[in-house]
């Protein structure tokens, strides 16, 4: 399912600090300038790419991910690697928390072997964009983040191993520290062995991942074998460092009164928490008002067979896209128009924002509440899950060919 990889980094570990990048999808314009401006060798130039005015982005992206291997900007293993990372970042409750993964190659292939699992559904658009730009490259450039139950803690020891050698490169970028070191040999098989001892699943990289399926089987004969994996980042279950937080919804349109929301925790769905503390969802209106949300113990709701009753229950996003935005669907249409944040205090001051109708505030989804609906077979709204710190883009990319 996991094999070692040659991997191709840039030259120069010390240039990581102004060389890494987020994932593509959390970058915003202002924040890709800012990486640009870092370094004329910033990954975001490749994997988030833009061109002049009726020029192709995807050929942009391919023509200067060349010119830096022609300039000695990347070089590539002589051999396959696992790529070990530790981040290590502050949350927002003050404590400094350190996650330790691999990148590996994974075998890309459809949901249905059950080997790799989603949570999520996906849209079409980011999964277009990320197919012609790995044909465009012949490159993975960006990591599906994906969790392995490891249930006897073999991989985590593996790593925590691997990670008592100096590092290849140490670098504080983009929120955090990150140290990454390169295993080899009879090592770095080990490494992917344990990984895919039993199913994974996809934390971050949806789109990413249904794309390699897809350019699996588009890809040109050159690097049709290449294509057969994709680029995947690992991590232990078991990790002290992995942390998921929520995604709280920006929800736009016309205002809703607060007596409509209000009226809701009399319904078969929800009752009115005792406080923001105790509420799976919080509604907060332009004018500051809030009301707490959480589930109706006494509700009906449609059994799934192998899933509890509690996890339905737990989860936020479903609870807020399903049950609350679809009672206001008279207002608010049938397909809300959302913006996304895992920041709370970002979230509670949008509600105050011209043309917002509400924010709504979500806790976060359990691990296992996780893990319970992609072992049923079942996805959650998109966003539902926000895990952190992200895994940068730019630690390690994977050529396709040769």
């Amino acid at each position: 399912m996991f094999a070692p990889f040659r991997g191709e980094r840039y030259a120069d570990g010390a240039s990581l600090a102004r060389r890494l990048a987020p994932p593509y999808d959390v970058i915003g314009a202002d924040q890709r300038a800012a990486l640009a401006a870092q370094d004329p060798s910033n990954i975001v130039l490749v994997d988030l790419p833009v061109a002049p005015a009726g020029a192709d982005p995807y050929a942009e992206a391919a023509r200067l991910l060349e010119a830096w291997r022609r300039r000695g900007v990347m070089i590539r293993d002589a051999e396959p690697c696992a790529y070990v990372l530790r981040t290590t970042s502050r949350f927002d409750d003050g404590a400094v928390r350190a996650r330790t993964g691999v990148f590996l190659a994974v075998a890309a292939e459809p949901f249905g072997t059950g080997r790799v699992k989603p949570h999520e559904r996906t849209h079409q658009g980011p999964k277009e964009d990320r197919r012609r730009l790995t044909l465009a490259t012949a490159c993975n450039l960006s990591p599906v983040f994906l969790l392995a139950p490891d249930s006897r803690g073999e991989l985590a020891l593996q790593l925590a191993g691997a990670a008592e050698a100096a590092p290849w490169a140490r670098a504080e970028a983009i929120g955090a520290a990150h140290e990454v070191w390169v295993v080899k040999g009879e090592a770095a098989r080990r490494i992917a062995h344990i990984a895919g001892a039993e199913p994974t699943y996809i934390a971050d990289g949806h789109h990413r991942y249904e794309t390699s399926v897809v350019v699996r089987d588009e890809a040109p004969e050159a690097w049709r074998a290449g294509a057969r994996r994709t680029l995947a980042h690992v991590v232990s279950f078991g990790d002290p460092g992995l942390e998921i937080l929520p995604t709280h919804r920006i929800v736009e349109g016309p205002g809703v009164a607060r007596t409509r929301v209000e009226a809701l925790a009399e319904g078969p769905h929800f009752e009115r928490a005792g406080s923001a503390r105790s509420a799976l969802l919080t509604v907060v209106f332009p004018d500051g008002a809030e009301v707490p949300l959480a589930p109706n113990p006494e509700a009906d709701l449609a059994r799934v067979p192998g899933l509890a009753h509690s996890v339905i229950w737990g989860l936020s996003s479903w609870m807020c896209d399903g049950l609350l935005l679809g009672a206001l669907a008279d207002r608010l249409g049938e397909t809300p128009r959302l913006r996304y944040t895992p920041l709370e205090a970002e979230a509670r001051a949008a509600a105050r924002e011209p043309g917002v109708a509400f924010s709504v505030v979500l806790r976060p989804v359990a691990l296992s509440h996780m893990k319970a609906i992609a072992d049923a077979g079942l996805v959650m709204p998109p966003k539902s899950t926000f895990f952190a710190p992200k895994v940068p883009t730019g630690v390690v990319l994977r050529p396709l060919g040769g």
